[in-house]
This record gives structure tokens, sequence and C-alpha cells, in this order.
């Protein structure tokens, strides 16, 4: 058996998901050489996925590592394997240029779990719950039309560039690409949910993720040239649906709540590309990095250039990795959505 039918199976053990999303998954997301696993007698007993993104932060766009399907077969838990398996998922990314890793944590326990391999929580998103009544009024359908849009329809491309252009304006927020952002539409439509565009005159002025849940409709993304086209478009789409209350993921309004992980992998490499950015002389000393034991030690930005090693008659503030990285974080507030979380 192959080690990609091992991961399968092992997901199959731990997870709950749908064989037509493993079949998403693994056709579409997973390859072996994102794959980080472990072995006993032979056999894959832990698993996960380092999956590419690009993140803008500080005005670039920087190389970051998503980490998907983290798993141990039932039998080998609570002996540090997936510590273990994740030191080794860093010390991968670092290799390769990575310069943050991020994760959603499923359950509430996992943050600390997280911590402990250096990971900080900085990443939000907001909810804000709306009832039809709440919207301006606006009559949708003799402005706009509602289209429904399909991976393989022909508004997909053009879906796809709007989307592109608003992202790309948001600075701290993980990139979807054009493969990535099909394969969010495949799983959208498994899961029951559609992608709706509102059209003007042959262009797209609005697109939403919408996925019906019972009496509510819940908008996992809306992305509109305005405010009104935005308001048109949720009201249209409460009338569709024939539903009153809509529950909204959005990176702006409404209440925010705790989502996303981080953790620096490649301290230098940053430090590097912040010099020509940071005002001023910023002296760190990262202690306990254990994974990363390359990211200890002195790091020094001064007059525009980077270096290592103690500088005599400096000041250095001495962190952890996961407090670097929410230092680096700081009042930034990271975003990230349509993970297939």
């Amino acid at each position: 058996m192959s080690v990609k039918e091992q991961v399968r199976r092992l997901w199959a053990t731990c997870f709950h998901d749908s064989e037509a999303f493993m079949d998403l998954y693994f056709g579409c997301r997973y390859a072996d050489s994102l794959n980080e696993y472990m072995e006993s007698d032979g056999r894959v007993i832990a698993a996960l996925q380092r999956i590419p993104y690009r993140l803008t932060y500080e005005g670039m766009n920087v190389p970051v590592a998503y980490i998907s399907g983290a798993c141990t077969h039932p039998a080998h838990r609570e002996r540090g394997v997936m510590r273990k398996l994740l030191a080794q998922a860093h010390q991968s990314m670092f290799r390769e240029g990575v310069l943050f890793s991020t994760l959603i944590p499923a359950e509430e326990w996992l943050k600390g779990y997280y911590a402990r391999s250096g990971y900080t929580l900085c990443f939000q998103r907001r909810k804000k719950l709306l009832t039809a009544s709440c919207l301006p009024v606006e009559n949708f359908f003799n402005r706009w039309k509602l289209v429904e849009i399909s991976p393989e329809g022909t508004l997909c491309g053009a879906a796809f560039r709007f989307y592109d252009h608003f992202q790309a304006d948001c600075e701290n927020r993980i990139q979807h690409n054009w493969e990535d952002f099909h394969i969010i539409l495949a799983d959208l439509l498994l899961s029951g949910g559609q992608l709706w565009g509102a059209v003007e005159e042959d262009e797209l002025q609005g697109l939403c993720f919408c996925l019906p849940d019972e009496e509510k409709l819940i908008i996992k993304e809306v992305v509109c040239r305005d405010k009104t086209v935005e308001h048109a478009m949720l009201r249209g789409l409460s009338s569709h649906y024939g539903v009153m209350e809509l529950e909204c993921d959005s990176c702006s309004e409404g209440q925010p709540y705790e989502l996303g992980m981080a953790r620096i992998i490649h301290v230098e490499a940053l430090f590097r590309l912040l010099t020509g950015i940071w005002t001023g002389n910023h002296y760190f000393k990262v202690e306990g990095d254990e994974a990363l034991p390359q990211n200890n030690g002195w790091h020094n930005l001064e007059g525009g250039i980077y270096s290592r090693g103690e500088l005599k008659e400096r000041t250095y503030q001495v962190v952890s990795i996961n407090e670097l990285t929410r230092l680096l974080f700081d009042g930034k507030s990271p975003y990230m959505n349509l993970m297939l979380d």
C-alpha cells in the first residue's frame, strides 16, 4: 500500500469526512511532496500536509504553509508522535524558505497543545448575525442579476479575478490562487452550498459563498464592490433561500473570535526582508526554539542592516518563538478564510 493510501486510511480513522470529500482532498490537495509522516513497523501512524500559501505582510507577499490533516492513529497517541512530526515539518518548511506556519485548531484544547510547538493565536474572523428585515430595501432584481457560479461554468474565471483583485489589496491575509479557488468551490458544492455572483451589465459586482443551514443562511465570505451591492445581494439571497436570518463571516465587521495560529519558521530570512521596511534599530534574542534551533540567538536590525551575534552595549528583547510571532502580528489582525476547515 502506498504512503498516500495509508494516509487516506489514517484520515478516515481519525476524522469523520465523507468519501466524496476525501476524494476531493486526496485528488486535488494532497501531494507526497507536501506530506510529512511517521511510521511504526512499516505503517504510517501519523501524518500532516504542509499546504503552500502566500500571505500579504508588511507590503510584501511572503511564503507560508498551512498545516492540514494533522492526525495520529489512536493506538499511538500521547507518546509525543505529533510533536516530533511537527518539528520534522518545521525543518522541511525552513529548508523550503517558508516564513510562517499556520493552522486552525480543530478543538479548544489543541490551542495549548500547538502553543508548546511555538504557535500563538493571532488570526481572527468576525461573525455578524443579520435579519433580512434589517437590511436596506433595494430591489435587487431590477438592477442586478443573481447568477450561480460553478467550478466548470463560464463565469468561474471572472469570479476568481474579481476575488483575487479584492484579496490582493488586503494586508495580512492568506491568499488563494486559481487552483485553490477551484477546490474551494468544489468543497462548497459538496457541502450543499453555492457561490453566487451579482451581475450588472455583464460585469460582476459581488460574490457570495453561501451554505444553507436549516433556518438560516451561512455566508462564508462576501466580496462586493460596495456596501450597496452587499446589502442588496444579501437581501436577494435571503429571498431566494426563503430564510430571514443570515450568519456572515467577515474580516472587518461583527463580533471577533479567535481562529487560527501562526509560528515563525525562518527568523533570519524574515528579518532580512524587514530591514528595508522597519525604521529604527531592533535587537532580539530568541530562546527556546527546540524544533528550529537555527532561530535561537541574537538578531540585530541596525541602520537598515541585518546581522547575527551579540553586539556590545545594546539592549536586547529576549523572546520565545511564540512571543516573537505575537510581536510580529501585533495590531495587524491577520485573516484566513475558506481553508476547507
